[in-house]
C-alpha cells in the first residue's frame, strides 16, 4: 500500500469540491422552493406607484380554465365540434383619410424704414424683429430690403415678405 501523501492530495481535493458543489446546490434548491422547501426570503418593498400592479399579478381568476383557451398559432375554429369550413374573414372597408398639408408658418412684415441704412420690422412667433441686410433672426437671413419687400433665406429657400397695401 502507497502511503505518499502526493497520492492522497487529489482525492481529497475532489471531495472538497464535491462537497462545496452539493452544499451551494442544495441552499439554491431551498432559496426556490424546490421539492416544497420553503424558505423566509426576504420581501422586496414594491415602491407605491407600482403597488397596484403588484395586487393584479396577485389576484387570481376562480372561473379560469384552459379548456376555453385554443392554439393561437392554428389556424382553426375554436371548436373542435364545429362542422365545416371556417367563414372567410370579413374584410374591413378601407378607410381613406385625406392628409392635410402641414403649412409652415411664415413670417409677417409689419413695416419697413426706408433710408441710408433700410431696416424692418417683422413679426415672428409672437415677437417683433428688427432687421437690416445681412443680419440673422431666428433660423432666417435677411438677403436684402427694399421699399416694398423683404428676402429671407432660410436653408436653402428664399422668402419673399411684402409689404401689404393699406388700401386692401
Amino acid at each position: 500500500m502507497n502511503r505518499d501523501p502526493g497520492t492522497w492530495v487529489s482525492p481529497l481535493v475532489a471531495l472538497v469540491v464535491l462537497a462545496i458543489a452539493v452544499t451551494q446546490t442544495l441552499g439554491a434548491l431551498g432559496v426556490t422552493g424546490a421539492f416544497g422547501w420553503r424558505s423566509a426570503g426576504p420581501r422586496a418593498a414594491v415602491p407605491l406607484p407600482y403597488l397596484a400592479v403588484e395586487r393584479a399579478i396577485d389576484r387570481r381568476d376562480p372561473h379560469f380554465t384552459f379548456e376555453d383557451m385554443h392554439d393561437p398559432f392554428v389556424f382553426s375554429h375554436p371548436d373542435p365540434d364545429a362542422h365545416g369550413d371556417d367563414p372567410p374573414p370579413r374584410r374591413r372597408p378601407k378607410v381613406v383619410v385625406p392628409v392635410v398639408p402641414v403649412v409652415q408658418p411664415v413670417p409677417v412684415l409689419t413695416a419697413i424704414l426706408w433710408d441710408n441704412d433700410p431696416r424692418a420690422l417683422v413679426r415672428w412667433q409672437g415677437r417683433e424683429w428688427t432687421v437690416r441686410a445681412g443680419g440673422l433672426f431666428d433660423e432666417f437671413q435677411v438677403v436684402s430690403i427694399t421699399r416694398d419687400q423683404v428676402t429671407l433665406r432660410r436653408g436653402d429657400s428664399a422668402l419673399v415678405l411684402a409689404r401689404r397695401n393699406p388700401g386692401e
